[in-house]
């Protein structure tokens, strides 16, 4: 007799959503609550905390004494467990664990988020910086993960498209693989964005103006090269995903002006991002900080390989 040879066990994916106590943060586990049951994968709650150090009293006499802090009780296993408590209210099947984590928010989030599928976080909360999300958690998160990430930046259409951005070069292959896939399991319409503008031309005193001067057959020709440059990114995904009703959408404006006018009644708006290192600034193309800092839907930022930070 042959013995019986067991199959191996399949991982569960894991979605991970940052929670420090904010509605964004609450926001963005009811979103990832909702995601987890609908794919089947478990649910981890990460909550980052700053672990106690010394103070130094300065006597009249010139000494430095070290002062030991009393260790408070971390209010982190109150927020992980009230996270916990909403997340099973929208999906009490899902499998929800909770992780307190020593250190900053962006090196706990990006480590957990080497073995996850997903991470998930708000838009609201988690050091927004002078009042932008630019510069946020939100952002180096997203711009340094080993995941797609999705912010939470409202509920968006459930009955809405999923939008794609495109800009023709490598880096958004990672994007569009991901945009098909949401659409496809979510039997939802697809649209994909390619924004452009005229070419710009030097106006004096270092600054530069639209070349308004491009008409007639040179406009039509590079009107012709951006619907040529969205059709040949769209159409092996297009194969891949024949089921999926895909709208492609050129817009002759520029991406950071274009893109965040496109998530209006969008269910989900994704972008890529070639991850330019950790310096503030760099973390993301000037095209997706504008999608980030003015949807009105959950926005995915998904990285293409071997760009880490």
């Amino acid at each position: 007799m042959h013995a019986l040879q067991q199959r191996p066990q399949t991982r569960r994916a894991t979605i991970v959503v940052g929670v420090d106590g904010s509605g964004g943060a609450i926001t963005a586990v009811r979103w990832a609550a909702n995601h987890a049951r609908e794919t089947g994968a478990g649910l981890r709650l990460s909550y980052a905390f700053r672990e106690p150090g010394t103070a130094t009293l300065t006597l009249p006499v010139p000494v430095g004494v070290a002062v030991p802090r009393r260790r408070p009780a971390n209010p982190g296993r109150r927020l992980v467990t009230l996270a916990a408590a909403e997340a099973r209210m929208y999906a009490p099947d899902v499998e929800v664990s909770g992780h307190l984590k020593p250190g900053g928010p962006v090196d706990v989030l990006v480590a957990a988020s080497a073995d996850a599928a997903l991470l998930v976080v708000g838009s609201r909360g988690l050091g927004r910086v002078a009042g932008s999300l630019t510069g946020s958690i939100g952002v180096q998160v997203a711009a340094q993960a080993h995941c797609p990430t999705v912010v939470v930046r409202g509920e968006g259409d459930a009955g809405g498209p999923v939008v794609v951005a495109v800009d023709g070069l490598e880096a958004s292959e990672p994007a569009l693989r991901f945009a098909f896939a949401e659409a496809a399991r979510r039997r939802a319409g697809l649209v994909a964005v390619h924004a452009w503008s005229p070419p710009v031309v030097p106006a004096g005193a270092g600054r530069v103006l639209a070349h308004e001067m491009i008409a007639g057959p040179a406009r039509t020709e590079l009107r012709r090269a951006a619907h040529r440059l969205l059709a040949g990114a769209v159409a092996p995904w297009r194969s891949e995903f024949p089921h999926v009703g895909v709208a492609e959408l050129v817009l002759e404006e520029s991406p950071e002006t274009a893109l965040p006018k496109c998530t209006a009644g969008a269910a989900l708006v994704v972008v890529g991002s070639r991850g330019r290192g950790r310096v503030a600034g760099l973390l993301l193309g000037s095209a997706s900080q504008a999608v980030l800092a003015g949807a009105g839907c959950p926005v995915a930022v998904v990285r293409a390989p071997g760009t880490s930070g």
